[in-house]
């Protein structure tokens, strides 16, 4: 690691290029964007401080390439040095790397409700998996992040809560999960999926237009196309002070791992 204390220099960031699911063997590239010329940059996983890789005198990015495997599954961030004199950056934000090894077996999946269902209905998926499972993942085909994480019950079961359905949520939903004892990010191949339909509730006849009620709503960082009704939580007008922003989630990007069966 850098070992001069950060001082006030701005800083920098990082980003996952490509953004799609990759195979073992491609490259995967880490961006560290750099707001001045830098005399040294430094690209750290999280979980393995001792194996930081640098690059030296570059401008705007430094770029650094991974091809990859097991160990790769973690959380980087990048710092940079700049000289004359010699001050070194913060920590870029983290960026999460998830690792997807298929000698796992997928989690099941169920939906509760099923078939076609009204708007304003609350919609239930489980997903399970009680040998390996440590953190599930509930993901929407089309978006690039995980819509929810839960930890499973002991019965290796995480219930997902989808409030109030409309039909912007329907799609068809899949879950992951990470892998107990083992790298932090490694995890299984998705399961079957399961496809919520839900059918827009028409108005009563002759019942005039309800006036929307004023409502505050927050949502945390995340894909905007991509938001469930359960990370929007509806508040009543408030003289409070608004809370600081929440810290930004990582960006996430999944490798697929084919290797041997599980240990």
């Amino acid at each position: 690691m850098l070992l001069l204390s950060p001082v006030l220099v701005p800083r920098p960031s990082l980003s996952l290029h490509p953004i799609q699911r990759v195979s073992l063997g491609d490259n995967i590239t880490l961006r560290c964007h750099l707001p001045q010329l830098a005399s040294r940059i430094q690209l750290c996983q999280d979980q393995c401080l001792t194996s930081c890789m640098d690059k030296y005198e570059m401008q705007d990015v430094a770029d650094f390439y991974i091809t990859t495997k097991r160990e790769h599954a973690g959380t980087y961030r990048c710092q940079y040095q700049v000289p004359k004199p010699l001050k070194t950056s913060e920590k870029s934000d983290p960026v999460e790397l998830v690792v997807t090894d298929f000698s796992f077996p997928p989690p099941s999946i169920s939906l509760s409700p099923g078939g076609h269902m009204g708007t304003g209905t609350n919609i239930t998926i489980r997903c399970w998996n009680k040998d390996y499972g440590a953190t599930f993942l509930l993901r929407k085909d089309g978006c690039s992040a995980a819509l929810q994480r839960q930890h499973p019950d002991n019965g290796g079961m995480a219930t997902f809560a989808l409030f109030q359905v409309t039909p912007t949520d329907n799609g068809t939903y899949r879950c992951s999960y990470l892998i107990k004892g083992y790298f932090p990010l490694l995890s299984s191949p998705l399961g079957d999926n399961v496809t919520l339909e839900v059918t827009p509730t028409s108005a009563h006849p002759g019942a005039p237009p309800r006036r929307p009620e004023a409502v505050q709503l927050q949502a945390p960082r995340s894909d905007s196309d991509c938001l469930t009704y359960v990370e929007l939580q509806a508040e009543p007008p408030t003289t409070r002070s608004p809370a600081p922003p929440a810290d930004p989630q990582p960006p996430t990007i999944y490798a697929d791992v084919r290797t041997g069966g599980p240990h």
